[in-house]
């Protein structure tokens, strides 16, 4: 097991171990990707928290981050760390409520903020949160820092008070380093391994946001846990994209490559990590499903494009690709022809796949929400090693994962080595464990809701086979009970909906109704496209969306893959939104995961019309709709 108490000692034991080594790359503006040695990184941290301590902080209290990804949240992150206090990462997509809410329940006196947009958002809550008393920004240099302040309605007075550069905050630490040398090493070493290192809000789907409370202890055992069923080392380079706020990218982003060295690159955004992904050619990143599943469109429609012979063997090869992905499921060896088959398309076709997505990509692990299936298969098949897992908040990012040469499409695997799993009778998934975390900050009635005897309940439905594999099934609380008391997993259902063509997004409703209806997002490029070449008629995508060619097109494509699913579990009638459903209209988590009841509220009338227009009982005689002739492929449409 690890040695080491804190998270502050093992970072700056690794930092000296690969001393000038590369440990970060970053862009500043539009330039080309910077690297800083891990040696002068660690450099930077400890001016970080010198210039912490000099400002006041003290152990065991909080600072908060509100940024996007960057060297610079890292190096925050640290600093914080090393000074025995507690980070607490704002998503920089929080509702001024939530921001307000989490400065509050933290007590934080100190806040890391990205840029001046961003210290907008705080400067507007900050008369609700009176202990804040230094904003220290990222990004804007220190001489456009005052007329930044009074841009935003400071007085000079008030900017000098309250704001600092991130320069600023170093030759603070600097100076404050040369009069008490010992101070940070000190912290370092009082820190105990069950000390809180961060509070990681959780993002809300259902209301105000909980604090987990993570440990040192916690997040070592994660890590202790991985080397064991994902080793990485030293000659990786990892791309960092997703919300260091978020516990997935936090721990098995940038708490693992602390543990494992090799270096972290940092995207500029989730829209550019593409081009990002060329440019730094990683060997691992994580993932959650929305992105996969875009890059997985770009090389499908690059394969469909294929002339009819070359998309044959495109065909054939990701065929065999998959044949051996379950073989190796059920834990048999290849057999003779199989081997024969998967050399001679690795050699014509998957090599060159895999070179168009990542040339060095080797590994990639999908989180955060549940994984397309084909997708996932897609990718294992032609030879980019991708495991689905499975964790919370609560349970410090990973409690779950596939393993490598032993994928099972559609789980996310076994527990890792220290965690158990217990189904319950209603068929909740209880864990328990080191990286289990012990309770929500300042909320003993959640916590206490959160644990029965010793085990902590995920609010997941579940089942684990015989090889100890979990499957999520729902979650608890978004079960539908349809008219008859049946209950629905509508995840379940929106997997099925997600596979037919051009759907991006699916949401499906039925609480207390006697059939089930949705909500459906399509890819406008390639539905434009198609519906093109088919020559439908219409003048613009909103028009398209109320065909009833297009009904008819999807209605069929949903038929065909809903043959798995019981009578009650079939969508009846669905609507297609004109726009993605969104992170800014409060539609997704920061994660991107569906927040059910804002979508429920916000197309409330358009999902009641879907109930109304249900098939008539035999003998009725069937009123037409007045868009598209028959009920049964009335199709309704909606703009924002």
């Amino acid at each position: 097991m690890h040695q080491h108490k804190s998270l502050a000692t093992a970072f700056f034991q690794r930092a000296s171990s690969m001393g000038d080594l590369p440990g970060v790359r970053f862009k500043e503006g539009k330039g080309a990707f910077q690297h800083l040695s891990w040696k002068d990184f660690a450099v930077l941290v400890r001016e970080f928290a010198n210039g912490l301590a000099a400002l006041g902080l003290e152990r065991r209290s909080c600072v908060a981050i509100f940024a996007g990804n960057s060297h610079l949240w890292v190096a925050a992150d640290f600093a914080t760390i090393s000074n025995g206090a507690i980070s607490v990462p704002i998503y920089p997509t929080s509702s001024h409520s939530d921001i307000e809410y989490i400065l509050e329940n933290s007590s934080a006196r100190f806040i890391f903020v990205q840029n001046d947009n961003l210290l907008k958002k705080i400067l507007s809550v900050r008369e609700h949160v009176p202990q804040l008393e230094k904003i220290i920004v990222l990004t804007v240099p220190p001489t456009d820092l005052m007329e930044t302040g009074q841009a935003l309605g400071l007085t000079l007075e008030e900017s000098t008070k309250l704001l600092l550069s991130a320069d600023q905050l170093r030759e603070i630490g600097k100076q404050f380093a040369s009069e008490n040398p010992q101070l940070i090493e000190e912290r370092i070493n009082q820190t105990d391994e069950h000390d809180l290192a961060t509070i990681i809000y959780t993002s809300g789907t259902t209301g105000t946001p909980k604090g987990a409370e993570l440990t040192h202890a916690n997040i070592f055992s994660v890590i202790a846990d991985l080397c064991q069923v994902l080793p990485i080392s030293q000659e990786d380079v990892y791309l960092s994209y997703l919300p260091m706020s978020h516990v997935f990218e936090r721990v098995c982003g940038q708490y693992y490559w602390m543990h494992a060295g090799g270096e972290i690159a940092f995207a500029e955004s989730i829209e550019l990590m593409a081009k990002n992904l060329a440019e730094v050619e990683p060997s691992m990143m994580l993932v959650v499903p929305r992105v996969l599943d875009r890059i997985y469109g770009k090389v499908k429609s690059g394969i469909e494009g294929a002339s009819g012979r070359r998309k044959k063997l495109i065909d054939w090869s990701i065929y065999v690709g998959k044949e051996a992905i379950r073989a190796r499921s059920k834990g048999n060896d290849l057999s003779l022809g199989l081997r024969a088959k998967l050399w001679l398309a690795e050699k014509l076709v998957l090599q060159k796949l895999r070179q168009r997505i990542g040339a060095k990509l080797r590994l990639v692990v999908s989180g955060g929400a549940p994984a397309t299936p084909h997708v996932i298969e897609f990718f294992n098949a032609i030879g980019i090693t991708t495991l689905e897992g499975y964790g919370l908040t609560e349970t410090a990012a990973p409690a779950t994962v596939n393993l490598k040469g032993k994928v099972k499409i559609g789980s996310v695997g076994p527990s890792l080595p220290s965690v158990e799993i217990k189904i319950a009778e209603d068929g909740e998934v209880l864990l328990k464990g080191g990286s289990i975390f012990k309770g929500y900050y300042k909320n003993a009635t959640a916590t206490n809701d959160a644990f029965t005897d010793g085990w902590f309940k995920t609010g997941d439905i579940g089942t684990v086979d015989e090889d100890g594999y979990l499957r999520i099934t729902d979650r608890k609380k978004d079960l539908i009970i349809n008219a008859a008391g049946k209950n629905i997993a509508p995840q379940r259902i929106e997997a099925v909906l997600k596979t037919a063509p051009y759907v991006t997004q699916a949401v499906v409703f039925g609480d207390k109704q006697k059939s089930l209806v949705a909500l459906l997002t399509l890819d406008e490029h390639a539905i434009t496209e198609f519906a093109r070449e088919k020559s439908w008629q219409f003048d613009q995508y909103q028009d398209l969306t109320q065909s009833a060619q297009l009904n008819q097109f999807l209605r069929k494509e949903i038929q065909l893959r809903s043959g798995q699913l019981a009578d009650y579990e079939q969508v009846r009638r669905f609507a297609v939104l004109s726009e993605d459903l969104s992170v800014d209209a409060g539609e997704l988590t920061a994660t991107l995961k569906i927040k059910r009841n804002v979508i429920a509220k916000k197309y409330e009338p358009l999902i009641q019309s879907l109930y109304k227009e249900e098939k008539p009982s035999a003998g009725e005689k069937a009123s037409t709709h007045p868009a598209t002739g028959s009920v049964d492929s009335a199709i309704t449409s909606h703009r924002r």
